[in-house]
């Protein structure tokens, strides 16, 4: 007889969403990879993979990376808003290629005649959206499930509204900067938004309870050097692109080192909390029935006084200190 107990199906999801989001992230390296092995040069970008053989890869894995990162629930308010944008973000560089690079050189490129239909792509991505995005509201208000965000939550959240009502605006009005443009940009915000998910774990991680989590300062300590490291690279990268564009060689090996950087932090989150599906539960117990206490008196923006008062009043000694309750 077996006496363990059955894994709770709520932790069983978050694991088999965070081994998902590593193995799909493999694929897409095993893809180009595999193509690399018969092709005679290198692209200048991993968004130039998209016209070789590794297209139908990438295509899926962005998407199927875009609806993983939108479905997960973070940690905090703030780090789930930044992974909904990250996820986005994706599903948009799936949808939008750069331009076709010169020269291909790989035996399974695609056609020159090949025309990637992106119009009726991007407004079938955009009314998914939509519709998923209304459904759930309406889901929450007729069974009263909204639960009230943080205040540092609460900004992220009018950010991520504001992204996407400029971008729908830009789509409709002006398709053609949107379509030329929202690649790139596209780009620079799925990264960023990993940064500071990285940057929020780190902070979180280091006011856990001991005993729940013996060996959090390790993983404060590499959270925080991944974040750092992520940061130098898409500088790098950023760099590269606007004041070298001549040195392509170095563009595909930067991308290459930040996606790398946040598949290995992933990768180590999911070992770190293989028994527990999110940080909330690892904390000191006096501390999650003080994040309970602030989200029910001073949700959203009401918190912005209380947040006034945290900051400029004297050094507090409670678990958790005075930035995690507006996360």
């Amino acid at each position: 007889m077996n006496d363990q107990k059955p894994t709770p199906v709520t932790l069983t999801i978050y694991r088999e969403l965070r081994v998902g989001m590593v193995v799909i992230t493999l694929m897409l390296f095993g893809a180009i990879v595999i193509e690399q092995l018969s092709a005679t040069c290198w692209q200048f970008a991993l968004s130039a993979y998209y016209y070789t053989s590794a297209h139908s890869i990438m295509i899926a894995a962005l998407l199927a990376l875009g609806t993983l990162l939108i479905v997960y629930k973070g940690s905090n308010d703030t780090e789930d808003v930044f992974l909904n944008l990250a996820g986005v973000s994706a599903l948009m560089i799936a949808m939008v290629p750069q331009g076709r690079p010169s020269p291909l050189c790989g035996k399974n490129d695609l056609p020159p005649q090949f025309v990637p239909a992106i119009q009726p792509n991007v407004w079938t991505i955009v009314a998914a959206l939509l519709v998923g995005w209304s459904a759930m509201a309406l889901l929450h208000r007729c069974n009263h499930t909204r639960h009230k965000r943080s205040f540092l939550g609460t900004v992220a959240l009018c950010i991520f509204w504001l992204i996407m009502a400029v971008g729908l605006i830009v789509l409709v009005f002006f398709p053609n900067w949107f379509y030329a443009q929202i690649h790139g940009i596209s780009g620079v915000s799925m990264l960023s938004s990993f940064i500071i998910t990285v940057f929020c774990a780190a902070y979180v991680v280091a006011r856990e309870d001991t005993g729940k989590s013996p060996h959090k300062d390790r993983y404060k300590w590499f959270y925080r050097i991944i974040a750092v490291a992520m940061v130098l690279t898409l500088i790098a990268v950023i760099a590269v692109h606007l004041k070298h564009p001549g040195w392509e060689p170095w563009v595909i090996w930067l991308e290459s080192a930040v996606i790398f950087e946040f598949a290995v932090y992933w990768a180590v989150q999911t070992w770190e909390l293989w028994d527990s599906p999110d940080r909330i539960g690892r904390l000191p117990d006096e501390m999650q029935e003080r994040l309970r206490e602030e989200r029910t008196k001073n949700g959203g923006f009401r918190a912005f006084t209380r947040m006034r008062s945290e900051l400029t009043g004297p050094p507090e000694e409670a678990p958790g200190g005075r930035l995690l309750p507006l996360l």
